[in-house]
């Protein structure tokens, strides 16, 4: 009896001990997680305050690669301007219009999602640019369209990326502006084919990089 009494004290008391212990511990638990969500939570707020719309890392980065290649398409076209191809300067005013345009929206839509974009090039764009304005035809003319022809076919897929967007704001403009990268891919694939028969192309290929 005095066996079974001790055993049932000692039952009581380590049955009490836990309950004492336990709420402490889920206190410490929740608190612990109660903290990070906080810090998780501050983040979140942050980005609300700082963007109407919160952007995942795919949409940021539709707008700053739509961003950086259309000012850099702007200059290219303006260069084209020193061509002695008719055609390609029509060809280049009409690109240069068309960008102007993009960069206008992409800006837009930047600032309604928080974010202030910059008018300036990297250091390699300039770089590339400053050897084209060295050029005059008809390296210039080569030069100019293989760049053209390459940005229009990266703009190709930049938009059609962005055409699986969620944001229908961003999915829209991608969709929008896909089919008229592609009339300009098929001018610029015609201007190099006429530069090609006539016999007016360089053989003088690598003095600009093509590498963006």
């Amino acid at each position: 009896m005095k066996y079974f009494s001790r055993f049932t004290v000692l039952a009581l008391t380590g049955c009490l001990a836990i309950a004492s212990c336990t709420p402490a511990e889920r206190s410490y638990d929740q608190s612990s997680s109660e903290a990070s969500d906080s810090v998780i939570d501050a983040s979140t707020k942050a980005k609300v305050n700082t963007a109407e719309v919160d952007m995942d890392g795919r949409e940021k980065s539709f707008i700053l690669s739509s961003y950086s290649h259309s000012l850099y398409m702007v200059d290219l076209a303006a260069i084209t301007a020193q061509s002695k191809n008719s055609e390609l300067r029509k060809f280049g005013d009409q690109l240069g219009t068309s960008y102007q345009v993009i960069v206008s929206s992409v800006e837009k839509m930047a600032k309604s999602e928080g974010l202030l974009m910059q008018r300036k090039l990297s250091e390699a764009q300039q770089k590339e640019l400053s050897a084209l304005k060295e050029l005059s035809s008809p390296t210039l003319d080569q030069q100019s369209l293989q760049k053209i022809n390459q940005m229009l076919a990266t703009f190709t897929t930049v938009f059609k990326e962005g055409s699986h967007l969620k944001n229908v704001e961003l999915k829209n403009f991608a969709d929008a502006s896909l089919p008229k990268v592609q009339q300009q891919q098929a001018m610029a694939a015609k201007l190099i084919a006429a530069s090609t028969d006539s016999g007016t192309q360089s053989t003088r290929p690598g003095e600009v990089s093509t590498g963006n």
